[in-house]
């Protein structure tokens, strides 16, 4: 494999794409261009706000940019963003987020608004598919004063469809959109309606989706990757009165399929059995509104809850699982504009209700338990002179953790800090020197988990010991952020660039340790604990671009991360390798025909010298080219047409510490109809 991290045949391949496009049809004119650089507003900041001017790193994939990547999940339509990767191999359901080094239950994810907090061993923790999605914002670092525990990594704010996605000025429309991947031969099906009348307007959404197990660049096929999903979005907004209004949401889903008990290895019979796993959802909330045109109020109150219900069976035995979270919560609000500084002040408080029911004999034991956390937090934005602005977050939660089998309490604090000095420097560059401090509480599990981890032999059983004095993760983050926007540079042309250096110190790692065992005379199989262990560092940067003349758009994403642990110098685990993506489209006959290509150039990850990595394992570079097009015929009206080619060259490759390949070629068509 080349040492080079950035090779020449993708750039190679990119010409050819363009040429081919430019052979079929003539280019767009300028004016007939609808602008793609529009101002973006975000809601991962709990205040709504431009992108330009909240001095955070932060990406945002759209709903356009979603049907262009066609994502199995939404970890999958995050992997092209800077510093970004997806954890898990090509499984859908064990896909998971990882921002720069840190994955897992130390990335907070939120849905309209309501943090949904769900972690169990190797089970899914994204249930919400991307056909239900406006779109995806993914915060970047650690951001705990406005959101809590969980927060070490950044936030992944989704955000659903609204009614007025489909309706425009019209009362009734919708769409069906159907596909078909020819790579595991999955049919995707969704279906929208949404309507308005005087003051009230809804959307009713659903969704199929039943595909065969997923192939590999090399030819085999990935065993039990084979999934039967289903689910359904519906959505009221009704506008009560005269500044009051409320919204009612509600989401269910069902994914069923055989996996491997950890879906991110390969399955084997001594450890990694396969299941059959039945996954349901139901998630609900209730928001009100009250913007009475007060400068001093401007105020939301969110009630949630949470439903996440997993079956499993063994296939081999039968053996029977079930695991089961409750969340309910509320989130209180104000945001007041007082002349010298706007603040916002807020509540939050939330129930986790978690059971488990494991059958068998030598089986984990987990927790029947309660979290309950109570939170306050404030947000402040300070005008300091005409071009200065500095930015002040604090946030207090107390939260208690109690294990009603053991008859056992936890009970902790903590208090999350965030600072900036925002600089306005001209018109088109911010630039915001940051703090931020984050923490994650310990879960029930690995507070309290009993029973038998794994047997060497009959009779001879490595066991879990609770350990109620586990720390919360803590984070400390110092960034700069720099945010830049041209116009005319090159004539009739657009640049918008996003640049950050962060180093982020990171204390008390929660890891499970498993003792060695004794076959002395009085043998004994060891231990299985959670125990806070390294002080870490992790530090890089990022870079993202868009560069937009007339029809043509061309996107750059670049990100690098380096992390250690403080005490032993070694390199820590799970730290993403650089990577590039480079994304080139044009627009064909009067805007009604897209096509691009889209690069990801990841450099071999060779930072592995750890203790436990004996062998000097490494992983190998990889370079991956992707096509798409959209086609809008003007002689069909509502009628879009979606090609995705992900992996042309149907490349095998696995991404740096995953342990499964990831899928080869697909060929995606999907076709939409909008009325």
């Amino acid at each position: 494999m080349s040492s080079n991290h950035f090779t020449r045949a993708p750039v190679a391949r990119t010409l050819a794409a363009l040429s081919l496009g430019a052979s079929i049809a003539a280019p767009v004119a300028a004016e007939e261009r609808a602008p793609v650089l529009e101002n973006i507003v975000v809601t991962a900041t709990r205040v709504e706000r431009d992108l330009s001017d909240i001095g955070r790193a932060i990406s945002v994939v759209d709903r356009e940019e979603i049907e262009s990547i066609a994502g199995q999940s939404v970890a999958d339509v995050l992997r092209f963003q800077p510093n970004i990767s997806v954890e898990g191999g090509p499984r859908a359901g064990s896909q998971t987020v990882n921002i720069r080094g840190l994955g897992g239950n130390k990335v907070l994810q939120t849905i309209d608004g309501a943090r949904l907090s769900f972690e169990s061993g190797h089970r899914p923790s994204y249930y919400l598919d991307p056909e239900l999605l406006r779109n995806v914002e993914a915060l970047r670092g650690p951001a705990s004063s406005l959101w809590g525990s969980g927060a070490l990594g950044g936030v992944i704010a989704q955000n659903t469809l609204e009614p007025t996605d489909l309706l425009g000025d019209r009362d009734l429309g919708g769409f069906v959109r159907s596909g078909f991947n020819g790579n595991n031969e999955q049919l995707t099906t969704t279906v929208a309606l949404a309507g308005q009348a005087d003051r009230v307007n809804w959307l009713v959404s659903g969704y199929y989706r039943d595909s065969d197990d997923v192939e590999l660049g090399n030819g085999d096929t990935l065993q039990d990757s084979a999934t039967e999903d289903y689910g359904m979005l519906a959505k009221v907004n009704w506008a009560v009165a005269e500044h009051h209004d409320l919204q009612f949401n509600v989401r269910a889903n069902n994914v069923d399929g055989s996996v491997p008990a950890n879906g991110t290895a390969e399955p084997n019979e001594t450890s990694n059995f396969l299941l059959d796993r039945d996954s349901e959802t139901v998630n609900a909330s209730l928001r009100w509104d009250y913007n009475p045109g007060s400068a001093l109020v401007n105020s939301r109150v969110l009630a949630y809850w949470n439903s996440v219900d997993i079956d499993e069976s063994r296939l081999a035995d039968g053996r029977a699982d079930n695991t089961q979270l409750d969340e309910y919560g509320i989130n209180l609000m104000n945001v007041s504009d007082l002349g010298w500084a706007s603040l916002a002040l807020g509540a939050d408080i939330y129930r986790e209700d978690f059971e488990a029911e494991r059958t068998g004999s030598f089986r984990p034991a987990p927790p029947e338990a309660t979290t309950d956390v109570w939170s306050a937090y404030a947000k402040a934005e300070i005008p300091l002179a005409a071009q200065w602005r500095m930015d002040l977050g604090l946030r207090y939660d107390d939260f208690t953790t109690e294990a009603d089998n053991l008859n056992d309490e936890r009970s902790a604090d903590d208090t999350s800090l965030s600072a900036a000095l925002v600089w306005t420097a001209t018109e088109w560059a911010t630039l915001a020197l940051r703090y931020d401090e984050a923490f994650r509480a310990p879960t029930a599990e690995e507070l309290y988990t009993t029973g038998t981890h794994f047997c060497i032999f009959p009779g001879f059983c490595n066991t879990f010991v609770p350990n109620a004095d586990l720390e919360p993760e803590q984070a400390a983050n110092v960034e700069l952020v720099g945010q830049f926007s041209f116009t005319d540079t090159l004539g009739a042309d657009r640049i918008n660039l996003q640049a950050s250096v962060f180093q982020n110190e990171v204390d008390d790692f929660i890891e499970q340790v498993v003792s060695d065992p004794s076959f002395g005379p009085f043998g004994d199989a060891g231990t299985t604990t959670y125990i806070n262990v390294e002080q870490a560092t992790l530090e890089g940067f990022e870079l993202q671009g868009t560069y937009q003349r007339d029809a043509l758009v061309f996107k750059l994403a670049y990100g690098q991360t380096r992390g250690e642990d403080d005490n032993s110098g070694d390199d820590l685990t799970n730290i993403p390798a650089d990577t590039l993506v480079a994304d080139l489209s044009y627009g064909f006959l009067r805007n009604t025909l897209f096509a691009g290509v889209r690069v990801t150039d990841a450099a071999a990850q060779r930072r592995t010298d750890f203790s436990e990595n004996e062998d000097g394992s490494v992983f190998d570079s990889y370079t991956v080219t992707d096509l798409y097009a959209s086609w809008q015929p003007a002689w069909v009206p509502g009628l879009k047409l979606d090609l995705n080619i992900n992996n042309l060259e149907d490349d095998f490759y696995t991404r740096a510490w995953d342990q499964v390949p990831e899928a080869g070629r697909e060929v995606i068509l999907f076709a939409r109809y909008s009325f």
